[in-house]
Order: C-alpha cells, then sequence, then structure tokens
C-alpha cells in the first residue's frame, strides 16, 4: 500500500473507524471523559465526539455515568481487555509446564484455545524424535477436527455448537466426522470420559489426544494436547495418556488460580 492509498478523506467509514479506536485508547488513559474533552482530544466538533461516542455506547464499548454525564470503557472494551491479560497470563503459566510435559512423554504437546468454529494453537513443544509431529504454534483448524478443538467444544452449550456448524462438516480425510449429528455424539462420549482423540481427522498420519484446562471460575478456557505420529501410537496407548495429560493441565489450572487469570 502506497502513502496515498493509506490516505483517507474525511468522513470515509476509516476515518470514522481511526477515531473510534483513537477515542477508545484515550478513555482507557482516563478514568473518565467529557464529550467536549474528548472533542479535543480527537481534535473533532463536540457533535463528531457526541455521535462516535453513541456508537460505541449501542455496542457497550463505552457507557456514561447518568450522575455526571461522563464517560468511561463499557463493559465489552473491559472484556477485550480482561481476555487478553487471561490469554497473556494462560502462555505465561502454561509455557513451563508444556515443556515439562513433552520432556516426559517426548512428543509433540500443544495449547489451544476455542475461537468460534477454530481451534487455535497458541504454544507447543515439538518432540525431540526423528519421527515427530511439528508444532503448529499460531495455526487455527477446524475445531471438529482437532483432538483440542473437540475437547472444548464438548463444554460448549449444544445451542452454541449447531450455531458454528452446519448439519454437513467439511471433510478433511476420510476420518473426519461427516456431519453435525456424529460431532454431537462424540461430543456427548468426550463430556463422560473428560478427553477427545483425534485420530487422523486433519492429518491421516497424525494422531492426538486432548485434556480441557480449566480457568479460575472452574470453565476450560483452553486444551492441552499431546500429537504423535500414528505409527507410533494406537487409540490404546493414547488413552493411556489422559491421566498424565490429566495431571499437567490441573498443574496449569492450580497456577492460573493463583495469578488471578
Amino acid at each position: 500500500m502506497s502513502k496515498n492509498d493509506a490516505v483517507r478523506s474525511e468522513g470515509e467509514p476509516h476515518d470514522a473507524v481511526s477515531k473510534s479506536l483513537r477515542a477508545l485508547l484515550a478513555l482507557a488513559t482516563q478514568e473518565s471523559m467529557g464529550v467536549s474533552e474528548l472533542s479535543r482530544e480527537l481534535d473533532v466538533a463536540v457533535s463528531t465526539a457526541h455521535r462516535l461516542l453513541n456508537i460505541m455506547r449501542l455496542h457497550d464499548f463505552v457507557e456514561q455515568d447518568m450522575h455526571s454525564r461522563r464517560y468511561r470503557l463499557g463493559p465489552a472494551a473491559r472484556k477485550l481487555a480482561e481476555q487478553s491479560r487471561g490469554d497473556q497470563n494462560l502462555l505465561a503459566v502454561g509455557h513451563p509446564h508444556l515443556a515439562e510435559l513433552r520432556t516426559l512423554v517426548d512428543e509433540t504437546v500443544n495449547l489451544v484455545v476455542l475461537d468460534g468454529a477454530e481451534a487455535l494453537f497458541i504454544d507447543g513443544f515439538q518432540s525431540r524424535q526423528p519421527l515427530r509431529v511439528a508444532t503448529r504454534t499460531g495455526a487455527r483448524l477446524p475445531a471438529y477436527a482437532t483432538a483440542g478443538g473437540k475437547v472444548l467444544l464438548a463444554h460448549l452449550p449444544k445451542a452454541m455448537v449447531r450455531m458454528n456448524f452446519s448439519s454437513e462438516l467439511h471433510r478433511v480425510t476420510r476420518y473426519t466426522l461427516p456431519d453435525r449429528q456424529a460431532l454431537e455424539r462424540e461430543l456427548e462420549e468426550i463430556r463422560t470420559c473428560g478427553y477427545a482423540l483425534n485420530l487422523g481427522e486433519h492429518l491421516v498420519e497424525v494422531c492426538a489426544i486432548g485434556v480441557p484446562v480449566d480457568g479460575v471460575h472452574g470453565r476450560p478456557v483452553a486444551a492441552l494436547t499431546i500429537a504423535a505420529p500414528r505409527t507410533r501410537w494406537t487409540r490404546k496407548r493414547l488413552t493411556a495418556l489422559a491421566p498424565t495429560l490429566a495431571a499437567t493441565a490441573d498443574a496449569i489450572t492450580r497456577d492460573l488460580r493463583e495469578h488471578g487469570s
């Protein structure tokens, strides 16, 4: 993009978005602000500042004190800030436990969160064995085709699962679940046994097991997984890892609670 491409005329949607983001940043540095203060901060007319605040208030990014008439960050903005801090704590707390788990099992281990219909891999350590599964840190995969994604879907309300997935699922391999009905049956089994398996459902040559990691409020905030070549791990060997995996997940949960995440 050239410098000219990056410049937009006053009044275009890009300009409104830019001013809204600047307004949020300004409010984040103050306990509260009045419309006139914000208009001076943004160098816009009072009417423009008022319009921006009304739009952000409509979406809960700001709220107005009924007595002082001043504005402060709203619940949506605070939720984003809390989620960001929680993700940072999860990474900081989980990282050394992932390292220990990789040393213990000498297979690839990952920390996974759910992002809508996708499993997002946020951290991991690769096995040191010559034949190994690569870490996927930063990758987004269909949640229904991964062990970590499935174990987190199992703890969602059924209505949310149905909202995220159509009746037919895209089959990545011949082992991928064919439809939402099959997924819902498997999620029921996962809730009963406490772990999820991926037996070649995203890559035919890879199998994995995943367990949930609970946050401070007792709800899963992530999944901990072990991934290995199918030539080395049978279903029976994988399921035997469940207690080891759960013990590491519990240790991460204890540390998260200690850090107040």
